[in-house]
Protein backbone atom coordinates (compact mmCIF):
# COMPACT_ATOMS: atom_id res chain seq x y z
CA UNK A 1 0.00 0.00 0.00
CA UNK A 2 1.56 2.96 -0.76
CA UNK A 3 1.84 6.39 1.41
CA UNK A 4 -0.70 8.83 2.60
CA UNK A 5 -1.70 12.18 0.85
CA UNK A 6 -3.27 15.05 1.81
CA UNK A 7 -6.08 13.13 4.11
CA UNK A 8 -3.14 12.59 6.76
CA UNK A 9 -1.14 15.90 6.79
CA UNK A 10 1.15 14.77 9.30
CA UNK A 11 2.84 12.09 7.05
CA UNK A 12 4.79 13.38 3.71
CA UNK A 13 4.04 11.79 0.20
CA UNK A 14 7.63 11.29 -0.80
CA UNK A 15 8.67 9.94 -4.40
CA UNK A 16 5.37 7.98 -5.97
CA UNK A 17 6.03 5.08 -8.29
CA UNK A 18 4.67 2.78 -10.66
CA UNK A 19 0.96 1.38 -10.16
CA UNK A 20 1.11 -2.03 -11.04
CA UNK A 21 -0.24 -4.92 -10.93
CA UNK A 22 2.32 -8.13 -11.52
CA UNK A 23 1.45 -11.16 -12.89
CA UNK A 24 3.31 -14.03 -12.98
CA UNK A 25 1.90 -15.77 -16.14
CA UNK A 26 -0.11 -14.47 -18.43
CA UNK A 27 -4.15 -13.84 -17.37
CA UNK A 28 -5.02 -17.60 -16.86
CA UNK A 29 -3.78 -19.51 -14.69
CA UNK A 30 -3.93 -15.94 -12.43
CA UNK A 31 -1.02 -15.63 -9.92
CA UNK A 32 -0.51 -11.83 -9.08
CA UNK A 33 1.02 -9.09 -6.26
CA UNK A 34 -1.40 -6.33 -5.90
CA UNK A 35 0.25 -3.42 -4.14
CA UNK A 36 0.19 0.20 -4.21
CA UNK A 37 3.19 2.65 -5.71
CA UNK A 38 5.45 -0.19 -5.94
CA UNK A 39 7.99 0.27 -8.95
CA UNK A 40 8.21 -2.62 -11.64
CA UNK A 41 10.00 -5.74 -10.70
CA UNK A 42 10.00 -5.41 -6.87
CA UNK A 43 11.56 -8.11 -5.27
CA UNK A 44 9.88 -10.41 -3.14
CA UNK A 45 9.13 -9.09 0.16
CA UNK A 46 11.06 -11.33 2.56
CA UNK A 47 7.57 -11.33 5.01
CA UNK A 48 5.77 -13.81 2.70
CA UNK A 49 8.41 -15.92 0.56
CA UNK A 50 5.82 -18.69 -0.06
CA UNK A 51 3.87 -16.39 -2.15
CA UNK A 52 6.99 -15.99 -4.55
CA UNK A 53 7.34 -19.30 -5.42
CA UNK A 54 6.13 -20.20 -9.12
CA UNK A 55 1.82 -20.89 -9.31
CA UNK A 56 0.97 -24.29 -10.39
CA UNK A 57 0.07 -23.87 -14.14
CA UNK A 58 -3.73 -24.36 -13.77
CA UNK A 59 -5.50 -26.16 -17.35
CA UNK A 60 -8.79 -24.37 -18.66
CA UNK A 61 -11.59 -26.48 -19.36
CA UNK A 62 -12.39 -24.09 -22.61
CA UNK A 63 -12.74 -20.17 -22.17
CA UNK A 64 -15.07 -18.38 -20.28
CA UNK A 65 -15.11 -15.15 -21.99
CA UNK A 66 -17.78 -12.29 -21.74
CA UNK A 67 -18.15 -8.47 -23.51
CA UNK A 68 -17.13 -5.71 -21.31
CA UNK A 69 -19.65 -3.91 -23.25
CA UNK A 70 -22.67 -6.24 -21.17
CA UNK A 71 -20.86 -6.71 -17.94
CA UNK A 72 -18.93 -2.86 -17.15
CA UNK A 73 -22.19 -1.02 -16.11
CA UNK A 74 -22.86 0.54 -12.25
CA UNK A 75 -19.93 -1.97 -11.48
CA UNK A 76 -17.83 0.98 -9.74
CA UNK A 77 -14.54 0.14 -10.33
CA UNK A 78 -14.71 -3.28 -11.28
CA UNK A 79 -13.53 -2.88 -15.19
CA UNK A 80 -10.88 -0.14 -14.67
CA UNK A 81 -8.42 -3.04 -15.31
CA UNK A 82 -10.32 -3.94 -18.36
CA UNK A 83 -10.19 -0.17 -19.49
CA UNK A 84 -6.39 0.02 -19.17
CA UNK A 85 -5.43 -3.50 -20.69
CA UNK A 86 -8.29 -4.95 -22.52
CA UNK A 87 -9.76 -7.43 -20.26
CA UNK A 88 -9.12 -9.15 -16.56
CA UNK A 89 -9.98 -12.20 -14.85
CA UNK A 90 -12.28 -12.07 -12.02
CA UNK A 91 -10.66 -13.01 -8.73
CA UNK A 92 -12.82 -13.93 -5.89
CA UNK A 93 -13.78 -16.41 -3.16
CA UNK A 94 -16.63 -19.17 -4.14
CA UNK A 95 -19.97 -18.44 -2.76
CA UNK A 96 -19.82 -21.45 -0.53
CA UNK A 97 -16.60 -19.80 1.38
CA UNK A 98 -19.47 -18.41 4.15
CA UNK A 99 -16.75 -16.99 6.64
CA UNK A 100 -13.02 -16.56 6.23
CA UNK A 101 -10.46 -17.21 9.08
CA UNK A 102 -7.79 -14.24 8.82
CA UNK A 103 -4.74 -14.83 11.44
CA UNK A 104 -3.29 -11.15 12.56
CA UNK A 105 -0.56 -11.74 14.96
CA UNK A 106 1.16 -9.28 16.99
CA UNK A 107 4.32 -7.48 15.16
CA UNK A 108 7.33 -8.43 16.45
CA UNK A 109 10.76 -5.63 17.36
CA UNK A 110 8.25 -3.02 18.75
CA UNK A 111 7.26 -2.64 21.60
CA UNK A 112 4.42 -4.37 23.24
CA UNK A 113 2.23 -1.02 23.52
CA UNK A 114 2.96 -0.32 20.01
CA UNK A 115 2.54 -4.12 19.16
CA UNK A 116 -0.70 -4.23 20.21
CA UNK A 117 -1.62 -0.67 18.63
CA UNK A 118 -0.50 -2.05 15.58
CA UNK A 119 -2.59 -5.25 15.49
CA UNK A 120 -5.89 -3.56 17.12
CA UNK A 121 -5.44 -1.24 14.24
CA UNK A 122 -5.05 -3.92 11.32
CA UNK A 123 -8.07 -5.61 12.90
CA UNK A 124 -10.38 -2.39 12.25
CA UNK A 125 -9.43 -2.29 9.09
CA UNK A 126 -9.98 -5.86 8.18
CA UNK A 127 -13.15 -5.45 9.96
CA UNK A 128 -14.53 -2.96 7.60
CA UNK A 129 -15.24 -5.75 5.54
CA UNK A 130 -17.47 -7.62 8.05
CA UNK A 131 -20.32 -9.80 6.31
CA UNK A 132 -19.52 -7.83 2.99
CA UNK A 133 -19.96 -10.92 1.62
CA UNK A 134 -18.36 -12.93 4.09
CA UNK A 135 -17.94 -13.38 7.81
CA UNK A 136 -14.73 -12.40 9.08
CA UNK A 137 -13.38 -14.73 11.90
CA UNK A 138 -10.32 -12.66 13.10
CA UNK A 139 -7.41 -14.43 15.09
CA UNK A 140 -5.61 -12.54 17.05
CA UNK A 141 -4.35 -14.08 19.69
CA UNK A 142 -0.97 -14.54 20.17
CA UNK A 143 0.03 -18.00 20.72
CA UNK A 144 -2.70 -19.06 17.89
CA UNK A 145 -1.78 -21.79 16.00
CA UNK A 146 -5.44 -22.36 14.25
CA UNK A 147 -5.67 -22.70 10.63
CA UNK A 148 -6.04 -19.10 8.57
CA UNK A 149 -7.54 -18.68 5.15
CA UNK A 150 -5.42 -15.76 5.58
CA UNK A 151 -2.43 -14.39 7.67
CA UNK A 152 -1.24 -11.46 8.18
CA UNK A 153 2.77 -10.76 8.48
CA UNK A 154 4.31 -7.69 9.39
CA UNK A 155 7.95 -5.96 8.50
CA UNK A 156 10.13 -3.20 9.14
CA UNK A 157 9.35 -1.57 5.46
CA UNK A 158 8.59 -3.42 2.12
CA UNK A 159 10.01 -2.89 -1.27
CA UNK A 160 10.05 0.43 -2.66
CA UNK A 161 7.03 2.97 -1.37
CA UNK A 162 4.86 -0.31 -0.47
CA UNK A 163 3.15 0.35 3.30
CA UNK A 164 1.40 -3.19 2.46
CA UNK A 165 1.27 -5.92 -0.21
CA UNK A 166 -1.45 -9.19 -0.94
CA UNK A 167 -0.19 -11.97 -3.05
CA UNK A 168 -3.06 -14.27 -4.55
CA UNK A 169 -3.63 -16.67 -7.08
CA UNK A 170 -6.45 -18.16 -9.15
CA UNK A 171 -6.03 -21.48 -10.33
CA UNK A 172 -7.83 -24.16 -11.63
CA UNK A 173 -8.37 -28.24 -10.03
CA UNK A 174 -11.28 -30.78 -12.53
CA UNK A 175 -12.77 -27.60 -13.54
CA UNK A 176 -13.16 -25.79 -10.71
CA UNK A 177 -11.62 -22.47 -9.66
CA UNK A 178 -9.84 -22.44 -6.41
CA UNK A 179 -9.06 -18.92 -5.42
CA UNK A 180 -6.51 -18.65 -2.73
CA UNK A 181 -4.46 -15.02 -0.61
CA UNK A 182 -1.17 -16.65 -0.04
CA UNK A 183 -0.20 -13.94 2.21
CA UNK A 184 -0.95 -9.83 3.35
CA UNK A 185 1.96 -7.92 4.42
CA UNK A 186 2.08 -4.97 6.16
CA UNK A 187 4.67 -2.61 7.02
CA UNK A 188 5.31 -0.92 10.53
CA UNK A 189 7.39 1.83 9.36
CA UNK A 190 7.49 4.50 6.83
CA UNK A 191 9.01 3.09 3.58
CA UNK A 192 13.14 3.72 2.99
CA UNK A 193 13.29 4.54 6.83
CA UNK A 194 13.44 2.20 9.99
CA UNK A 195 12.80 5.83 12.25
CA UNK A 196 9.71 6.58 11.07
CA UNK A 197 7.27 4.58 12.44
CA UNK A 198 3.62 4.25 11.01
CA UNK A 199 0.68 5.79 12.68
CA UNK A 200 -2.07 3.32 13.42
CA UNK A 201 -4.36 4.99 11.47
CA UNK A 202 -2.41 4.34 8.25
CA UNK A 203 -1.90 0.82 9.18
CA UNK A 204 -5.75 0.41 9.48
CA UNK A 205 -6.45 2.34 6.41
CA UNK A 206 -3.49 -0.17 4.64
CA UNK A 207 -5.18 -3.08 5.99
CA UNK A 208 -8.42 -2.28 4.77
CA UNK A 209 -7.21 -1.53 1.52
CA UNK A 210 -5.18 -5.27 1.24
CA UNK A 211 -8.21 -6.80 2.69
CA UNK A 212 -10.08 -5.01 -0.46
CA UNK A 213 -7.57 -7.38 -2.68
CA UNK A 214 -7.33 -10.21 -0.67
CA UNK A 215 -11.75 -10.41 -1.80
CA UNK A 216 -10.80 -9.94 -5.34
CA UNK A 217 -10.78 -6.12 -5.86
CA UNK A 218 -8.98 -4.42 -8.15
CA UNK A 219 -7.65 -0.71 -7.54
CA UNK A 220 -10.33 1.99 -7.79
CA UNK A 221 -9.90 5.36 -10.13
CA UNK A 222 -11.57 7.95 -7.38
CA UNK A 223 -9.77 8.64 -4.16
CA UNK A 224 -12.77 8.78 -2.29
CA UNK A 225 -12.43 5.07 -2.05
CA UNK A 226 -10.38 2.78 -0.26
CA UNK A 227 -9.04 1.38 -3.12
CA UNK A 228 -7.67 3.90 -4.74
CA UNK A 229 -3.58 3.35 -5.35
CA UNK A 230 -2.90 6.15 -2.99
CA UNK A 231 -4.66 5.90 0.54
CA UNK A 232 -6.98 9.25 0.58
CA UNK A 233 -9.95 7.64 1.56
CA UNK A 234 -10.86 8.04 5.67
CA UNK A 235 -13.23 4.50 5.42
CA UNK A 236 -14.96 2.36 2.89
CA UNK A 237 -16.62 4.12 0.28
CA UNK A 238 -20.60 3.34 -1.27
CA UNK A 239 -18.78 2.88 -4.12
CA UNK A 240 -16.53 -0.02 -2.50
CA UNK A 241 -19.45 -1.69 -1.10
CA UNK A 242 -21.13 -1.55 -4.75
CA UNK A 243 -17.92 -2.48 -6.73
CA UNK A 244 -17.54 -5.87 -4.12
CA UNK A 245 -21.23 -6.60 -4.94
CA UNK A 246 -20.91 -6.40 -8.57
CA UNK A 247 -17.48 -8.86 -8.24
CA UNK A 248 -19.51 -10.90 -6.53
CA UNK A 249 -22.23 -11.55 -8.92
CA UNK A 250 -20.17 -12.57 -11.96
CA UNK A 251 -18.58 -15.97 -11.74
CA UNK A 252 -15.29 -16.97 -10.51
CA UNK A 253 -12.45 -17.13 -13.15
CA UNK A 254 -14.37 -15.58 -16.17
CA UNK A 255 -12.58 -13.75 -18.15
CA UNK A 256 -14.48 -9.48 -19.57
CA UNK A 257 -12.86 -8.25 -22.40
CA UNK A 258 -13.31 -5.48 -24.40
CA UNK A 259 -12.38 -6.53 -28.12
CA UNK A 260 -15.34 -9.01 -28.64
Amino acid sequence: MARTQSRLPFLLLVGAGVVVVTSLQERAPVSATTDINSGLDEPCPLTIPDACAPSVAAQQAGRNVLNSASVCRDVGYLCTEVDSTGSQHILRWPESTGRLRIRVPLPSGVSSTRALELQSAAVRGIQYWQRRPFELLIDARPTSSEPADITITWGVGLSGSQLGITRFRLSQERGEFIFEVQGIALAIHSPGTRSYPLPPEQVLLTAAHEMGHALGLPHSDSERDVMYPTNTARSLSNRDFRTLDALYRLPIGVEIRNDL
